[in-house]
């Protein structure tokens, strides 16, 4: 034996730590040596094992002590739980993955005395490949020890994330990982809270964001995500989310479809699963989740021809412009809330008129020319909202002291940028969204709709210049990719401002 009984259960502490750490050490070897020596003799190794599981256990007293973190790492302690957490006894990793658990919380390393040291040493460990190893083969549903054995782990790899952000770029390609996730997020649990169900939408939402491969993988056949991610939004088609993890889930499941859209061949596969259709009834039947649904709505017309014909083809442009008109609405007036909601439903808008074609943009415009041009009327109302928002950061940009500059410059920030960005984010990004789509209305060859417009920008004394500043910012700072864009909205405007000075009213 290393050491007695009583040693065993003493408390760890700065005076005994290294001792520690060496039984710790000496224990793992041991057993290692014993699985070599009789591969098919379990019975073997469970005394070596039994008493490397104790070892490990009592390093949860070290997790309550961060001012042994750092003694801990120069003892070679991280690295042995490392070796430990690759152990082929899945009760002896799950032991491990709960003190590493615990030690891996970055506001608690942040705080430490020789912080950048300790976090090298562990970014030298690549602590996420044995961990996702682990959480692969727990079997979560066998007891309550395996449940946080795949909660430690999920909770592990969040914070190892946030910490190593460059690390998710492996993470992203493991397929098995992946498909993890997308089950266990589907997968309901009888628990008051299923913690695990929300982290590994977390975890997947944070995956979704590093690559386009990941994307495509994800939305691929053999995973199959944009299905599985749609099931679990379906199933509140007829009924709110109830409780906190539920709703933590449809944001996630969201948040993911969101990111997947960005990938033409998963916004047609979307379509074609109904997805449309679903946000449609979730927006007309104003669930809680109505806001979302308009989100991931936004996301999935967005440069879709296909995904804009099934939205108008299956009623979707009555529930999405009572949104436009604040009916039925749940936001508050002002808030940060209305201002997102106005973003998405205004992205909806103008993917319809971009990519609407035929009939299905005849039944848009008409939209527009119903009930006395009233929706005219809003979309100008918010130009002049979300253009003084945008005026109002300006000066407040402008009349910043020298230290904000001084500011920037240590930063390395470029300062025109920086505000352009205080700007975009004040409102000047959705005034530019509600200006384009007065180009595409003035520019749908009815006449009509046309010369109303022109009346109502006159009689609300709206400036052309501000319009044609906004849209001159959006097409300067569009992606070098997007050449097609910029040439045809560029048309757009060149025509509007010629019909503007011709009409006479804007001298």
């Amino acid at each position: 034996m290393d050491s007695t009984a009583d040693e065993e259960r003493e408390a760890i502490t700065a005076s005994n730590l290294k001792r520690h750490v060496s039984v710790l050490e000496k224990r793992l070897l041991r057993n290692q040596q014993v699985r070599l020596e009789h591969p098919e003799d379990p019975e073997r190794w469970v005394k070596s094992e039994v008493d490397l599981d104790e070892q490990i256990r009592l390093f949860h007293d070290i997790c309550a002590q961060p001012e042994l973190f750092g003694q801990f790492e120069e003892l070679g302690g991280l690295r042995i739980l490392r070796d430990a957490l690759s152990h082929p006894n899945i009760d002896i990793a799950m032991a491990t993955l709960a003190v590493l658990n615990e030690i891996v919380d970055p506001e608690v390393l942040v705080r430490l005395a020789r912080a950048e040291k300790f976090v090298r040493s562990l970014q030298e460990l690549s602590l996420h490949v044995p961990c996702v190893a682990a959480l692969l083969k727990i079997e979560e549903d066998n007891s309550e020890v395996d449940y946080e054995g795949v909660k430690n782990a999920l909770e592990l790899l969040e914070n190892l994330m946030e910490l190593f952000p460059s690390i998710a770029g492996g993470m992203s390609e493991n397929r098995e990982l992946l498909l993890f996730l997308l089950r266990r997020m589907k997968a309901s649990k009888t628990l008051e809270y299923d913690s695990n169900r929300v982290h590994a939408g977390e975890i997947l939402c944070i995956l979704l964001q590093h690559s386009e491969e990941c994307l495509t993988l994800v939305g691929g056949q053999e995973l199959e995500g944009v299905d599985k991610l749609l099931r679990i939004i379906t199933v509140f088609r007829k009924k709110d989310p109830e409780g906190v993890e539920e709703e933590e889930l449809v944001e996630n499941a969201v948040q993911c479809l969101c990111r997947l859209m960005l990938i033409p061949s998963n916004r047609l596969l979307f379509g074609k699963l109904q997805g449309v259709k679903l946000l449609i009834r979730l927006i007309k039947e104003r669930r809680s989740t109505y806001r979302l649904a308009i989100t991931l709505l936004d996301y999935a017309l967005m440069d879709s021809p296909e995904n804009c014909a099934l939205f108008v083809s299956g009623l979707g442009l009555k529930c999405i412009f009572s949104v436009l008109m604040r009916k039925g609405v749940r936001t508050k007036p002002g808030s940060e809330d209305e201002k997102l909601e106005d973003e998405h439903v205004l992205g909806v808008v103008h993917s319809l008129c971009a990519h609407s074609s035929g009939t299905e943009l005849a039944r848009v415009m008409n939209k527009f020319v119903e009930h006395k041009y009233e929706k005219l009327e809003r979309l100008i109302e918010l130009h002049e909202k979300y253009n003084a928002m945008s005026r109002a950061a300006a000066k407040s940009i402008q009349g910043r002291s020298g230290s904000v500059r001084s500011m920037y410059s240590a930063l390395q920030l470029n300062e025109d940028k920086q505000k352009y960005l205080e700007r975009y984010e004040a409102g000047l990004s959705i005034c530019q969204l509600v200006d384009c789509i007065i180009l595409r209305l003035y520019n749908m060859g009815n006449s009509n709709l046309s010369s109303c417009l022109l009346v109502l920008l006159h009689n609300k004394g709206v400036d052309i210049q501000d319009i044609y500043n906004n849209i001159s910012d959006y097409l300067e700072h569009l992606d070098e990719s997007a050449n097609d864009t910029r040439e045809k909205v560029d048309r757009l405007l060149k025509t509007f401002l010629t019909g503007a000075s011709d009409s006479g009213l804007f001298e």
